[in-house]
């Protein structure tokens, strides 16, 4: 599946040049090439357990496509989640070697401010993002101006209800994020045992990657970067592998291995 759309940025500073975005921190990955504040490109596809094989080769053919290499690009935007912690690593570690080998700064996101940022809206906006087992990741944000996705509180991980109920004083708010319709239902309850009747659920308007290269943008004309090693994820909660280490439920060698991260 691929998408074409033009971004339109006004007042907006940044060298044009090209950037490259990837999200891999869901089971949809989604890719997007920019030349300053103008999308060329997104592709969004649903992976399976082979993404660290087949990422490459989607990146080439995205870029080659548009008559360019990865040398070509200046700027790199990467998801650094939260999200499934396997898509993750494999989106930060293609994108800390291309940094290296390329010597280009890299522009981290965290999927909560993609999707602010995708929902098209300014105002507040809470983002729930599918964390499973009935649970969300969720960060409240002003976006203003830009679209630039400023963070009013800190991520977390909850159940639906305590997830509103963080936001629940306030009187307009708009909901966005990939675990909307998952939880509408209980969304719809929420607006309307608490009459927050000015509350919206909004779909996101373009996939991730589209919008982490707009933040990207912004972010470089601001010149706010991240390197390969200054690039750190944002996991919100340990791993299945992180818990079962800290219940010692894993072998020595694993342990090791772990720790040496």
């Amino acid at each position: 599946m691929s998408s074409y759309s033009e971004l339109t940025i006004n007042n907006a500073t940044a060298q044009e040049s090209i950037i490259l975005a990837l999200d891999t921190s869901s089971k949809v990955t989604s890719l997007a090439v920019a030349y300053g504040d103008r999308l060329l490109r997104s592709i969004a596809e649903v992976q399976d357990e082979k993404r660290s094989e087949t990422l490459w080769s989607e990146i080439k053919s995205l870029l080659e496509g548009l008559g360019k290499t990865i040398a070509d690009v200046a700027v790199f935007g990467i998801c650094t989640g939260p999200g499934g912690f396997t898509g993750l690593r494999v989106g930060i570690s293609a994108v800390k070697g291309f940094s290296a080998a390329t010597n280009k700064p890299i522009v981290g996101v965290t999927s909560l401010e993609a999707a602010a940022a995708a929902a098209g809206v300014t105002g507040l906006v809470c983002v729930l993002v599918n964390a499973y087992k009935g649970e969300v990741y969720s960060q409240l944000f002003s976006v203003e101006g830009e679209g630039l996705p400023q963070s009013m509180n800190e991520p977390m991980v909850s159940s639906y209800t305590v997830a509103l109920e963080r936001v629940s004083d306030l009187n307009d708010l708009s909901i966005t994020g990939d675990a909307v319709e998952p939880g509408r239902e209980i969304i719809n309850e929420f607006v309307a045992s608490h009459k927050r009747d000015k509350w919206a659920a909004n779909k996101s308007q373009c996939e991730l990657a589209a919008a982490i290269v707009k933040i990207a943008y912004l972010r470089s004309g601001r010149q706010e970067f991240d390197n390969s090693n200054s690039l750190r994820a944002c996991y919100v909660r340990p791993s299945e592998a992180e818990i079962k280490l800290s219940l010692g439920l894993l072998g020595s060698k694993i342990k090791r291995s772990m720790r040496s991260e």
